[in-house]
C-alpha cells in the first residue's frame, strides 16, 4: 500500500522540469564548459620597464643596522670543584703548552737559558774556524801541542799555544812592515828619478801624493842640492846626456824643451798640467 505526500509539505521553489527539458539544460551547461578556457593567457603587449628615480646625493639610512656586541650566552655548567681545577692545570692536552710548574714549560718559557745555548753555540763555532784557519794558514803549526794533552795538561797546551800564536802574529807584522817599507822605498825612487829628469815640475794627476816637507814633489833624498846621487844616480846635467828631451840649462828658471832638431825652447804649461 502506498502512500502520497500532501502538497502543502513539499517545499516550495520552482516547478520541477520534465525530463525532457532536464536533458535540454544538461547538454546546454556542458556546451558552454567547453566554450570558456580553463586558464587566461598572459598579454602579447610587453610591460614598459619600471625606471627607479635618481637620487639628487646619497642618502645614508637613517638607521643602520647595528652589530650585536652583547657576549654569547654560555653555558659551562656546574662549576668546578677545586680538586678538579688543580687536575685539569696539570694534565697535558695535545697541541697545546705543557702544563706549568713542569719542566718543559720552564725550559721553552726561560730566556736566560736560550741565551746561554746561543752564545755557547755562536762561541764554540767561533772558537773552531779559529783554530782550523789557524792551523791551515800559520807557517808555525807545526810547534803546536798535539789535541790529546788539552784534557790532561790543560795548562801546558794553552801555554805552548799562546807562545805559538805571538811567533805568528810577529811573523805577520814583519811581513806587513817589509811590504810597506818596499811601497816606500818605490815611491822615493820614482821621485829621485822624475827629480834627477826634470820630470818634477810636469806633475800631472796624483803628483801631490809623493810630497814630502819643503819639497815641490816627492820625497828623493837630497845630498849636496843634488837629488838622487844615492838612489836614482848621477843627473842628466852630470852626465851631459842630451837625449833628455827636458834639459835644465837654465839652472833655477824655466825648463827648456829640445826638439828634433837640437833647438832649446822654453816649456809652456797650460793650466800648470801640460
Amino acid at each position: 500500500m502506498t502512500s502520497t505526500i500532501p502538497r502543502f509539505l513539499l517545499p516550495r521553489g520552482s516547478k520541477p522540469l520534465s525530463p525532457q527539458y532536464r536533458s535540454l539544460f544538461a547538454q546546454s551547461r556542458v556546451q558552454a564548459l567547453r566554450q570558456t578556457p580553463i586558464c587566461k593567457y598572459a598579454s602579447t603587449k610587453t610591460p614598459k620597464p619600471r625606471v627607479l628615480e635618481k637620487p639628487d646625493k646619497f642618502n645614508p639610512p637613517s638607521h643602520p643596522a647595528r652589530l650585536n656586541k652583547s657576549p654569547p650566552r654560555q653555558f659551562p655548567g656546574p662549576p668546578l670543584s677545586g680538586a678538579q681545577k688543580e687536575a685539569q692545570m696539570k694534565k697535558k692536552y695535545p697541541h697545546t703548552m705543557p702544563p706549568k710548574d713542569s719542566f718543559m714549560n720552564w725550559f721553552i718559557t726561560n730566556r736566560s737559558i736560550h741565551v746561554w745555548i746561543t752564545l755557547s753555540t755562536l762561541s764554540s763555532l767561533a772558537i773552531y774556524t779559529f783554530t782550523t784557519n789557524f792551523q791551515r794558514t800559520s807557517p808555525f803549526a807545526h810547534l803546536l801541542p798535539p789535541a790529546n794533552t788539552f784534557l790532561s795538561h790543560p795548562l801546558n797546551f794553552l801555554s805552548q799555544y799562546i807562545e805559538v800564536y805571538k811567533l805568528h802574529t810577529a811573523h805577520i807584522s814583519a811581513e806587513t812592515a817589509e811590504r810597506r817599507r818596499k811601497k816606500v822605498d818605490d815611491v822615493s825612487k820614482r821621485s829621485a828619478y822624475r827629480k834627477a829628469h826634470g820630470l818634477d815640475k810636469e806633475q800631472g794627476f796624483g803628483g801631490w801624493m809623493a810630497r814630502g816637507e819643503g819639497e815641490e814633489s816627492g820625497t828623493g833624498m837630497k845630498v849636496d842640492g843634488a837629488v838622487g846621487s844615492e838612489i836614482g844616480g848621477p843627473t842628466a846635467a852630470e852626465t851631459g846626456n842630451s837625449m833628455s828631451p827636458v834639459s835644465s840649462d837654465s839652472g833655477a828658471g824655466d825648463a827648456v824643451y829640445r826638439n828634433l832638431g837640437g833647438e832649446k825652447k822654453p816649456l809652456k804649461k797650460w793650466l800648470g798640467i801640460w
